[in-house]
Parts: structure tokens; sequence; C-alpha cells
């Protein structure tokens, strides 16, 4: 039974990781990138400026036009963080790795008890 509740519980924590993700995360398209920071402007308006440049050195390159989902500073310990993914693929991850989660306790309940 407590593996029941275990598998049950990640997905239920997957789930509702993945809608408040949806509701704190914004999306924007990139509009410039020096290789050094990445400039992305909202839906609303605004623009930010992100870093690109890791700690080893690297620059990866991304496209101007590139749709970015991009989380608040408030949600992250660090000055800022994006994700080059759109928000629609952020929900279909989500849900996957939650209903995956919800099938494993469901599958574990039938093993079990019946």
């Amino acid at each position: 039974m407590i593996a029941v509740f275990f598998w049950g519980l990640l997905g239920i924590f997957a789930l509702g990781f993945t809608i408040a993700l949806l509701v704190l995360v914004q999306e924007g398209t990139v509009i410039a990138n020096d290789g050094i920071t990445v400039i992305i402007r909202l839906r609303d308006g605004s623009e930010h400026a992100l870093p690109v440049a890791q700690a080893d050195g690297s620059r990866p390159f991304i496209p101007i036009g590139k749709q970015v989902a991009f989380m608040p500073e408030a949600l992250t310990r660090r000055q800022a963080t994006y994700m080059l993914t759109p928000k629609w693929k952020v929900l279909l991850s989500g849900l996957a790795i939650s209903l995956l989660f919800l099938i494993i306790s469901v599958m574990v309940y039938f093993e079990r008890f019946i």
C-alpha cells in the first residue's frame, strides 16, 4: 500500500509542478544574441537580457526568432533562467511524466490487491 501512495504522490506532484510551470512560465522570442547575453521579448512587450555564457566559457548559439519559455527571476535562485522550449512542450512533458507515475501507481495497486 505504501508503494501505491508513493507512486500516486509522485504523479500528483509532477502534475502540480507542471500546472505551476504553466502559470508562471512566460513565452518569449529571442530578438538578439551576441554570444554573451540573449535578449528575449515577452508577449507583453517587456525585454529581458539573460546570460548565455557558461562557467566553462562555452557560449551556445541561440538563433534569433527562437521561441523560448522564460522563468521569472523570482522562481529561481540564479539571476535568470530560461528554457529553450515552447510552453506546450513543457505541458506535454509534464503530463507524460505525471501520467507515467499514476499508471505505475495503478499497476502496483492491481498487482498487490487483486
